[in-house]
Order: C-alpha cells, then sequence, then structure tokens
C-alpha cells in the first residue's frame, strides 16, 4: 500500500501577506480589489475574515460588511510565485516524487520513507512544522494510500491539520458528509444528485451506477462512483503540474445582449482572464469553447479543436470570435462563457514549415508575459486592454 500526502497550504495569499509583514495577523485580512474604493473582489482572506462569512471572489463590498475591522490590502503576486518556489524545494527534499497541482498544493509519494522521517504522522507534522518555522507558511496534510482520499483528508481540518483517511475510514469519516464536498462534484451534479435523494457521500456510494449513468452520463457515473467508495489513483506523476480539465470564465450580463461586436468586446474581456489563469496554472489548450444562454434560458455550447496548444490571449480570443460568428443571435443574449481544455503542456512544439505567421505567437506570447509580470507586482486590473477600459474584471470563475 502507497502511502500518499496531500499538502495544501492554508488561505496561501493570505498567508504570505503575514508573513511578509507580521502585523497583518492582528487584524483579519482580505487580499484583492482596491482598498481604498472597496472595488473588485476578494483573492484570499485570512481564517478570522472567513469566521465573519467572507469567502474567496465575494464583491468586497460585501466582504467589508460582513467584517467592517477587516484590513484589505492588494495582491502581491511575485511574492506568491517565490514563496511557493522555497515550499516545492522544501517537499522534493522528502521524496523526488512530488507532483505541483497549483501554486499552493501538491502530492508527495512518501512510500517507504518510514526508516528516513519517522511514521507517516511524524513525517508531516516535521514537513508542517518546516513551513512554519522557515517560511512563516500554516498548511494542512492529508494522508492516504490514495490521491484522492488524501485530497479529502487535507480538507477534513483547517487550518494546521494533519488527517488520515484510508479506504476503511471513509464509512464513518465522509459518508455523512453532503455529496458535493465529494472532490470532482460541482454544483450542477449536487443538484442533479439530490434530485434523486443522492444527498450525502455515503448516499451516492450505495446508489446503483446504471441510476446515477441514466442522469449524468457512464464515465463519469462510474468516477464519482469510485470515489465515493474510496477508489482513487495513486501514481504519482512529477511531470504533471495539474488535474484540471478545463478552465472557463462566464459572465451574466446586467441587461441582454444583442450586438454581436458588443459581444465580441465581452469575450475579450473573459479570453484575457481565462488565458491568464492557464499562464498562472502553467497550462496550454488545444479546445477553445463557448456558452451561450440567451434570454429565453436556452444555452448552447460550441467549441474548436486548433493544432497546437495554446495559453496566448490573442489567439483563444480570435477563435473564441470565429465561434461567434458562426451563430446566428436571432436574439439577445443573457449569458457568455469561454473556456479552454484538452490540455497539452510539451515544452516543445513541431512549428509547420508552411505556418506563413510562425513568429508571431512568439511576440504574443511576450506580451502576455509583460501584462503577467505587470500584474503581478500591481494587481489584475493594472493592465487592461484599450477596448476594455469601460469592463472591470467581474467573472464566475468554473
Amino acid at each position: 500500500m502507497r502511502t500518499i500526502f496531500h499538502i495544501d497550504m492554508n488561505s496561501f495569499f493570505a498567508s504570505c501577506e503575514q508573513a511578509l509583514n507580521p502585523k497583518l495577523k492582528e487584524k483579519p485580512l482580505i487580499v484583492g480589489g482596491d482598498p481604498k474604493k472597496r472595488r473588485g473582489i476578494v483573492l484570499a482572506a485570512s481564517y478570522d475574515a472567513k469566521a465573519y462569512g467572507v469567502k474567496t471572489t465575494m464583491p468586497i463590498w460585501q466582504a467589508v460588511k460582513l467584517c467592517p475591522e477587516a484590513v484589505i490590502i492588494r495582491p502581491t503576486h511575485n511574492l506568491y510565485s517565490n514563496i511557493s518556489k522555497k515550499i516545492m524545494n522544501i517537499f522534493d527534499e522528502y521524496t523526488p516524487l512530488k507532483q505541483q497541482l497549483s501554486i499552493d498544493e501538491a502530492f508527495l509519494d512518501m512510500t517507504g520513507t518510514e526508516n528516513l522521517f519517522g511514521s507517516t504522522l511524524e513525517a508531516a507534522s516535521i514537513i508542517q512544522n518546516r513551513l512554519l518555522d522557515e517560511l512563516d507558511i500554516p498548511c494542512s496534510v492529508g494522508i492516504s494510500s490514495n490521491k484522492l482520499l488524501a485530497k479529502m483528508a487535507s480538507d477534513y481540518k483547517k487550518p494546521l491539520g494533519i488527517t488520515e483517511i484510508y479506504p476503511k475510514d471513509i464509512e464513518n469519516k465522509l459518508w455523512h458528509l453532503p455529496v458535493g464536498e465529494l472532490y470532482g462534484v460541482g454544483k450542477k451534479t449536487t443538484i442533479a444528485l439530490n434530485k434523486i435523494n443522492v444527498k450525502t457521500i455515503g448516499d451516492l456510494a450505495k446508489c446503483p451506477v446504471d441510476t446515477l449513468a441514466t442522469i449524468i452520463g457512464n464515465k463519469y457515473a462510474n468516477e464519482i462512483h469510485d470515489s465515493a467508495n474510496g477508489i482513487g489513483e495513486s501514481i504519482i506523476d512529477p511531470n504533471v503540474r495539474n488535474e484540471t480539465k478545463s478552465i472557463s470564465n462566464e459572465i451574466t450580463f446586467s441587461s441582454d445582449i444583442d450586438d454581436l461586436d458588443k459581444l465580441k468586446k465581452e469575450a475579450l474581456l473573459l479570453a484575457d482572464s481565462v488565458s491568464w489563469r492557464l499562464r498562472k496554472h502553467m497550462l496550454k489548450g488545444k479546445t477553445i469553447s463557448i456558452k451561450i444562454k440567451y434570454s429565453n434560458f436556452k444555452t448552447i455550447t460550441r467549441s474548436i479543436t486548433i493544432n497546437n496548444p495554446t495559453d496566448v490571449t490573442d489567439i483563444i480570443y480570435n477563435k473564441t470570435c470565429n465561434l461567434l460568428d458562426n451563430l446566428e443571435l436571432g436574439q439577445s443574449v443573457r449569458l457568455l462563457g469561454v473556456g479552454i481544455g484538452n490540455f497539452d503542456n510539451s515544452e516543445y512544439q513541431q512549428l509547420s514549415l508552411f505556418e506563413k505567421e510562425e513568429n508571431v505567437p512568439h511576440k504574443k506570447e511576450q506580451v502576455d508575459r509583460l501584462v503577467d509580470e505587470l500584474r503581478e507586482r500591481f494587481g489584475y486590473d493594472s493592465v487592461k486592454r484599450a477596448s476594455l477600459i469601460d469592463n472591470s474584471y467581474n467573472p464566475k470563475q468554473k
């Protein structure tokens, strides 16, 4: 049986700011938005701010209403990436089998390290204390024989939790939880499952797969049924940086849009934020998609697959416009979404000898990297395309 750790930083952005400036620990802390105008969204919140009901992506004004005494600061993105590198370097001292999921979490295969670092609980405590002592960053550690249960275990107690959940423990520790808390089960699936009276993880574990398949499809039904029964992958692949299957943003308009040019302007806002998130997670995708919800609530999706994976804003935007051009709007649009999936993170791409503009993507990538650097230093809203000056960043992240 393998020993898998999932180590997840606690309120990472807020913890980094507090490590940089310990005085920020004296009051609830909110990272994000404009501190003076109290606009924008919450990117991170300390646990004492979360105790008041403050949540990530919540509008700043709403967070301040819930927690008036909170200190609000702009994000310092270079700080987060630098501390993340130090965290990952510490992990590398304990095992070569590390799979980084995002800037603040990773799986570690600790199988066979007992003679080096002690029992699993002792090893988890050693790593947790090192992060606190050397970086002043708290984390929670989940321990299991597979990645799914290790990730569920790291969520079990925050902050500074160390939790073991093995397949034999799931009935007591997981089955009583709402089904939506199972990793991989989203809001829409939760609603669909609740309609057939599957309300807890235990209900899902006991529900016949054939019944599940009628509402969510065969493949997904088998996946989440296995998950509810504690069955999951245990192989740690150091070359895989993220298990995310897609990244998308969507906007519900305050008033319906029936003009294609206006819709394309909103699409640029979405493509810009999606591409930024791709680069943040070191991902490139091939399949670009749009989601349209009309004023009569009819929803359609369209997608296009390109030859080479990309994280370039202009490429994603141009393909999005192509998809929009092929639609007959007919009626006004209530919601627009832009997404990308089919990830391929190969370091090198074979460029076609017949590509007339093969150097253009490289130049566009340089522009995107420059924009990213400025945003990391001064905040996401510090740099905007000229056509988006009147638009504010307020996407729903999916």
